[in-house]
């Protein structure tokens, strides 16, 4: 919080609701969206006209209060996670490694496909990032797989979680034959990758399409022109990275011999 200032309506409403639950030694805290206007009932304070702005907000994009995680042991910390139709919960869990770019990586320079009037009429950084990985089929190259862009900003609903949003669906096939199910996020301006959005991604892939392998994706820009991409998966309560890669979208002339002769050493590190 800046020096200075108190704590906003957001965080005196939801600090209220944890500590309406809230007791020593307990993990999990049910709640319903419409305690968070009786919260604000309570405290005095103007009720939020946009309830679920205010849920998204502490779920992926801001950090919990500290009057929140301030409860939380040595190596834990607060999440919200969904559990069913305007119903959440808050859940005491491992305390989760930042999921950003390494600055250490290799860079894959991509000769850049994206059509000009696109870039040009893209309305966001979400919107233009989503197009760029499609148009370059960064995709296919990051996984080694056909894959094929199924339906964007699904909106669905997974039992036990509750309504879920995945910004894009891939279905892709692999040279065995293997048929993948790609839900893939975009993180721009302020949002982090967390463990709700991969978990419920996974969730709602695993309802709709069980017979098909669910391969979590995430792609966000990561400065210098750079577009990261990342394999997710959860392990013992903590999202973590199976595979990553960067890549430069460039006009095909700045993609030298060397850099050719460098991907080549690369792929064929034996020779």
């Amino acid at each position: 919080m800046p020096p200075g200032k108190g704590p906003t309506k957001y965080e005196q409403i939801l600090c209220h609701v944890f500590e309406t639950h809230h007791a020593p030694g307990v993990e999990r805290l049910e709640w319903n969206r419409a305690e968070l206007d009786d919260a604000a009932d309570a405290l005095g304070i103007g009720r939020v006209k946009n309830l679920g702005d205010l849920v998204y907000s502490y779920r992926f994009r801001a950090d919990m209060p500290a009057r929140i995680n301030a409860t939380a042991p040595a190596g834990k910390e607060w999440i919200i996670r969904g559990a069913g139709m305007s119903k959440y919960r808050f859940d005491l869990i491992p305390q989760q490694i930042p999921i950003v770019p390494n600055p250490s990586l290799a860079v894959t320079k991509i000769p850049d496909a994206t059509p000009e009037i696109i870039t040009k009429a893209a309305l966001g950084d979400e919107q233009a990032l989503l197009a760029k990985v499609r148009y370059n089929r960064l995709i296919d190259i990051f996984l080694g797989v056909a894959s094929y862009s199924l339906q964007n900003h699904l909106r669905t609903t997974a039992q036990g979680i509750g309504q879920v949003e995945v910004d894009e669906i891939y279905v892709a096939v692999d040279r065995h034959g293997r048929q993948f199910i790609l839900p893939v996020q975009a993180k721009g301006g302020s949002d982090r990758l967390g463990i709700t959005q991969t978990e419920q991604d996974m969730a709602a892939c695993a309802a709709k399409w069980p017979d098909m392998l669910c391969r979590n994706i995430s792609v966000q820009f990561a400065g210098g022109g750079l577009i990261a991409l990342f394999e997710l998966t959860v392990q013992d309560d903590r999202v973590v990275i199976r595979r990553e890669a960067h890549y430069k979208l460039v006009p095909a002339n700045q993609i030298s011999a060397a850099d050719l002769a460098g991907y080549e050493l690369a792929a064929n590190p034996g020779d």
